[in-house]
């Protein structure tokens, strides 16, 4: 399954949700109201709905969302036992029904009496229940299949983390795959079904080199702290999800969450607000829908663009190259063509010409760039079929540029290395912010400043300043 599949999968519980209050509130009416059926859909039919009945409906579905929110319903639940996020149900439930039952009295009264809410309570608590019940298990069955996987690195070799890793690694539902171990004096031999790594002075290199997504540290905290702490630190400052047994850091950079695995407590820390990361899903949702519609309306400029390439220089239409995107994953970026077809290969032939400071490579007249390549570039049509990689869910419209293997491989300092906890984009605040004339490293401290920002206005801000910059052709 594709990433956009994983990512519907996974964020389409809000709406989930919302449609099962829905179902509950309608099976309630019918049973306790006169008002339902027959006059709901005739008034909806007719445009008259009572004011009152409409601002009950956003109300709920607003107090809805967020009370599944604040009881924790749309974050990680890898680690949660069933029974856990049970009761967090019930307590979310039990709340709506009290806003429910006052918004009803207040704004819209009605022949619903108390049995009415029990039954909408009722119904509502099953009928959540089983559609929660229903999305686990298909997380699950993705994740026993090799679908939807985290990449997980245990730092400590001893009895400790090797049973940690047990217990996770035997719980295949949770979807995590074990990468290997982290110490100095690897303490098993055979290592439970991982690999030795690197020792724990190497750690961050490692880090900044591989795709990993979660750390959980399992060390004596005694003889270790400092290591630990300097792990925890580093995990915060890249964006890396970390997991260690108790909650004696006090980290500038971090946030913290507790987590329960069979009977051992664990703090999460990550570098995302909370707030941030419940909002997640409607960043994915609008990239979805700006990706497609992008791509629909933009369909007769593809072939105008790819018979203009394909005229006027011997090559194929789509460039394709290798960048690094979250969590140093790499995949496959997609550009129309602007350059000779043997661009990369000339590269180091002009690197003494490079105009960029830091790891970047720039040159204002690239003779590898053709006649329409130039204008593709200024207007930055060329940019248009990485919507396909937006689609696929490995960009975002807006977000930190993507970059190639070699600059991320010529960056040395830890700090930038952060940008990599967020989905590559489109475009971002360097795009507004002087784009190509910024240094590297100002451009870094953008994509950083915009990770601690984020949210959806700020994306749409973005995305309506990106506009004029785009009008103006002021690419290179």
């Amino acid at each position: 399954m594709n990433s956009f599949r994983k990512k519907i999968l996974a964020n389409g519980t809000r709406i989930l949700d919302l449609t099962v209050m829905a179902a509950a509130l309608y099976f309630t009416l019918i049973l306790h109201t006169s008002y339902l059926p027959q006059r709901f859909f005739k008034a909806i039919l007719s445009a008259r709905i009572q004011l009152a009945d409409l601002i009950l409906l956003i109300l709920l579905a607003i107090a809805w969302n967020r009370l599944f929110a604040f009881f924790g319903l749309y974050t990680v639940r890898r680690l949660d036992d069933r029974l856990k996020e049970w009761f967090d149900i019930f307590k979310a439930v039990t709340a709506g029904t009290v806003v429910f039952a006052f918004l009803t009295l207040l704004l819209s009264p009605s022949d619903l009496h108390k049995n009415g809410f029990f039954t909408f309570w009722l119904v509502a608590i099953v009928s959540t229940l089983s559609a929660r019940t229903l999305v686990r298990q298909g997380l699950v069955f993705l994740r026993r299949h090799g679908r939807n996987l985290r990449y997980v690195v245990f730092v400590g070799s001893g009895p400790r983390a090797v049973d940690l890793a047990q217990k996770i690694l035997n719980r295949r539902e949770l979807g995590y795959r074990l990468v290997g171990f982290v110490d100095d004096q690897p303490q098993n031999t055979r290592l439970w079904q991982g690999r030795w790594l690197c020792t724990l002075d190497a750690f961050p290199d490692y880090l900044t080199r591989h795709v990993v997504d979660e750390v959980f540290i399992a060390l004596p905290i005694k003889s270790y702290y400092e290591q630990i702490r300097r792990i925890a630190h580093f995990c915060g400052e890249l964006g890396i999800l970390c997991r260690v047994p108790s909650d004696w850091f006090e980290l500038k950079t971090a946030r913290t969450s507790a987590y329960e695995l069979d009977g051992v407590p664990m703090l999460t820390i990550h570098s995302s607000t909370q707030q941030q990361l419940n909002h997640l899903w409607m960043k994915r949702l609008m990239d979805v829908a700006l990706a497609g519609v992008g791509l629909l309306v933009l369909a007769p400029l593809f072939i105008i663009v790819s018979a203009m390439i394909a005229l006027t220089s011997p090559g194929p239409v789509f460039f394709r190259q290798q960048r690094v995107g979250y969590n140093r994953r790499r995949f496959s970026m997609y550009k129309f063509r602007t350059m000779v077809s043997n661009a990369e290969a000339m590269q180091s032939a002009l690197e003494h010409l490079n105009e960029a400071d830091g790891p970047v490579f720039k040159i204002s007249n690239d003779p590898r760039i053709t006649p329409i390549g130039r204008w593709l570039r200024r207007t930055s049509i060329d940019e248009i079929p990485q919507l396909i990689n937006v689609l696929r869910g490995e960009m975002s419209i807006v977000g930190p540029r993507p970059l190639p293997l070699r600059d991320v491989n010529g960056i040395y300092e830890h700090w930038p290395l952060r940008r990599f906890s967020m989905r590559p984009g489109l475009t971002c605040l360097w795009q507004i912010n002087g784009r190509n004339r910024l240094h590297f490293y100002e451009w870094m401290k953008l994509d950083l400043k915009y990770i601690d920002e984020w949210s959806i206005w700020l994306d749409l801000k973005i995305i309506l300043r990106t506009i004029p910059e785009i009008i103006k052709a002021s690419g290179q």
